[in-house]
């Protein structure tokens, strides 16, 4: 083998491996943030003018008729 030649080789070499790590790195980061989309949810079911609020996380501030719904609960709305 002559010198270009492995020059080549190494350069090929680095260069595929650069875009093999930025793919699987971008997908796996995109994986993360979507489980962490799903994770971090409210459900709201209504009941005649009854409206139930779970929270997956505390953190997560819910806002209704401009009120921070504190904690995971129930709130009667007006009609």
């Amino acid at each position: 083998m002559n010198k270009f030649t492995l020059l080549l080789l190494t350069l090929f070499c680095i260069s595929s491996s650069f875009f093999i790590g930025y793919y699987f790195g971008r997908s796996l980061s995109s994986q993360e943030i979507e489980n962490f989309k799903n994770s971090l949810q409210i459900s709201l079911r209504l009941h005649g003018n009854t409206l139930d609020v779970e929270k997956s996380h505390s953190n997560i501030r819910v806002i209704i008729d401009g009120k921070v719904l504190s904690g995971t609960g129930s709130i009667e709305l007006k009609k």
